[in-house]
């Protein structure tokens, strides 16, 4: 990140700051995509101490690994309010080595809090009637009004600056529309990504969305792209174009996994982590435009396209330009005296000529590792797209990544690897790792559904399943392993959903396809725990959400049985269908859903919802009626 770019090159990398570090302390870099376990704790310390946190993270740790002081970025001289990082080695010290005791006490009490917050939502087991107290229509209603609460209406998206996409609380609003067709959720999706995706956090250039915008307005991003975001921008993108058609967004879509390919894709099949936000030292430096540059690049229209990205002489940020869009194309072209389709084709040209003559600038550095949980969320999201449009190309990317995984990530001692980099898997895989693996196993065996497949993918549940659950607590830890002062809980969707939140949507469709009560009831307790949580903080639970608002409306299978069941299956995944789990098959092996369920020469669609089924139909069409 940028600040830790900042903080690096300020302190660390003085002579005279690490000669003192190094003597007084043993310092441990670590990389929070290889440990997000430690990330976890010790940011859940600084955030107790200070009251917010971020990065670069410091946090000062007893011998045993016990936190009792941290912080995120301390300038070299006193600045912000704050101590400069000298001074702050000095007091930190002094206080070790003459007040240890004073140190102790901080480090035994700050963990006291960490192990009680960790663990303040859950531990609790289903009661009788417990259920029947759960979720019910009302609360998914006051979770929608929450969520509509903390909107932002003039710019799209929630809160202010910064502005973080928001996706999973946007795929809620987008579940709430398909339930109750509430056309204000559905809007609130639509203006958002419209507002998003013309501002400056996506990259009109080169496809891609930043990790944030500075800004309310979505023009400034934090130039960091994260292989994370962009694939939870693809899966919501693909969604929302299943609900309607909508020509920018899915250019948008497009090039976003253009991008990833062309700037992310390890030569194995994989993607890479992400990309900096800096190049030669300043942030955003890639990305930004000159004026007159842009002028020679675009030649004698560069009048219209400067109008088009907001690009001028005096720039619209700190003297230079972030192409960043104005209206939608329909207004603009008619505002040019131009045709909607000329525009898009001089479009396409013109910004092929400024991707080429941006390729010759200094790249931003590229983090070349491969992280499963992300490579999950890319193959979730890749497949969210071929379902919307049947584009061949992305279905064999997700192969080609769950191919990479299985071939280059698996741990001979059992279970998975987290990272993948110099040639070298290493770091046991955690529960993001599996749970977002383990998802996108699920959505690929709902296009092609084979029994050895779902096999290996309920050996893998089982195996997460006795290696990261926590009986008496009723979740899943972060780690395998106890090496940490405090077990972690995997809690809070934050930029990416929660792994128990994601390890429940996991344990509904495995309970559906094996048809094993075991992972239904891991799911209802761990979601019954949550509820009361997700009622009152939903932007920090959206992803459970989404899930208790498709328990409330009902969770579906839908059954395809017969020899012609790969076309009706293939127009059942484009339509927008959250809470279903889909399979065909001309065969009734590796399933109960199957059993007894294919006639010869005969294609039969069954709905089945809360374990009973309606009387099979011939055709789709009879099918979408039921739903």
């Amino acid at each position: 990140c940028h600040w830790c770019h900042v903080m690096e090159r300020e302190s660390f990398e003085d002579e005279d700051v690490a000669l003192f570090m190094n003597h007084n302390f043993v310092c441990i870099k670590v990389d929070r995509e290889e440990r997000p376990d430690l990330d976890q704790l010790y940011m859940e310390a600084v955030q107790i101490i200070s009251g917010a946190g971020g990065w670069p993270l410091n946090c000062f740790l007893t011998p045993d690994g016990r936190p009792f002081y941290g912080g995120t970025y301390f300038p070299p001289k006193p600045a912000y309010n704050r101590p400069s990082w000298t001074q702050l080695l000095h007091h930190i010290a002094s206080l070790y080595k003459d007040k240890r005791q004073v140190v102790e006490d901080q480090a035994d009490r700050l963990l006291e809090t960490i192990q009680s917050q960790q663990t303040k939502y859950i531990g609790r087991s289903l009661e009788p009637g417990d259920q029947e107290r759960g979720p019910n229509r009302v609360t998914i209603d006051q979770i929608f009004h929450r969520i509509m609460d903390d909107r932002d209406s003039v710019n799209g998206g929630f809160g202010p600056a910064p502005k973080f996409p928001r996706t999973m609380s946007l795929e809620f609003l987008l579940a709430y529309y398909h339930y109750t067709k509430d056309a204000s959720a559905k809007d609130h999706v639509r203006f958002s990504l419209h507002r998003m995706a013309r501002g400056g956090i996506y990259d009109h250039i080169g496809g891609g969305f930043a990790r944030y915008a500075t800004d309310n307005r979505w023009l400034v991003p934090h130039f960091e792209k994260m292989l994370y975001d962009n694939a939870l921008m693809v899966n919501l993108i693909s969604k929302w174009l299943r609900i309607e058609e909508d020509h920018e967004l899915e250019q948008r879509l497009r090039n976003t996994i253009t991008f990833m390919d062309r700037e992310l894709r390890h030569p194995l099949g994989a993607y890479f982590a992400a990309l900096d936000a800096d190049s030669e030292g300043v942030e955003g430096k890639y990305y930004v435009w000159d004026f007159d540059e842009f002028k020679e690049v675009c030649g004698v229209q560069w009048h219209l396209w400067a109008k088009y990205l907001d690009i001028s002489e005096g720039g619209n940020w700190e003297g230079t330009n972030i192409p960043n869009r104005i209206e939608d194309d329909v207004t603009f072209a008619q505002k040019q005296g131009i045709t909607l389709d000329y525009l898009h084709k001089a479009w396409k040209e013109i910004q092929q000529n400024l991707l080429d003559s941006r390729a010759n600038r200094i790249r931003p550095g590229l983090d070349n590792k491969v992280i499963l949980a992300w490579n999950g969320l890319a193959v979730h999201g890749l497949l969210a797209a071929w379902r919307t449009f049947g584009e061949p190309a992305w279905l064999l990317r997700a192969d080609e990544i769950l191919h990479f995984i299985r071939n280059y990530m698996s741990n001979p001692e059992g279970g998975l690897f987290r990272i993948y980099a110099k040639e070298t898997a290493y770091q046991d895989a955690f529960l993001e790792d599996y749970a977002f693996y383990i998802r996108s196993l699920l959505e690929r065996i709902q296009i092609n559904f084979e029994p050895t497949a779902l096999k290996e993918i309920q050996e893998l549940m089982e195996w997460v399943i006795d290696q990261f659950y926590d009986q008496s607590q009723g979740a899943f830890r972060t780690t395998r392993s106890q090496e940490l002062v405090s077990p972690l809980f995997d809690l809070y969707d934050g930029a990416l959903p929660s792994g128990n939140a994601v390890m429940i949507e996991n344990a509904y469709i495995l309970s559906a396809l094996t048809g094993q009560s075991t992972y239904q009831d891991i799911a209802e307790r761990l979601l019954f725990q949550m509820a009361d949580k997700v009622e009152r903080h939903p932007g920090s639970f959206a992803h459970y959400a989404l899930l208790m608002t498709e328990g409330v409306f009902g969770r579906k299978e839908v059954v395809i049985a017969g020899s012609s069941y790969q076309h009706e299956l293939e127009q059942l995944l484009k339509r927008y269908l959250p809470g279903t789990v889909c399979i065909g098959s001309d065969k009734e092996e590796g399933t109960d859903l199957l059993k007894g369920r294919v006639i010869p020469e005969k294609t039969y669609l069954y709905l089945c919802k809360g374990q009973a089924c309606q009387m099979p139909v011939e055709d789709l069409a009879s099918l979408i009626e039921l739903l």
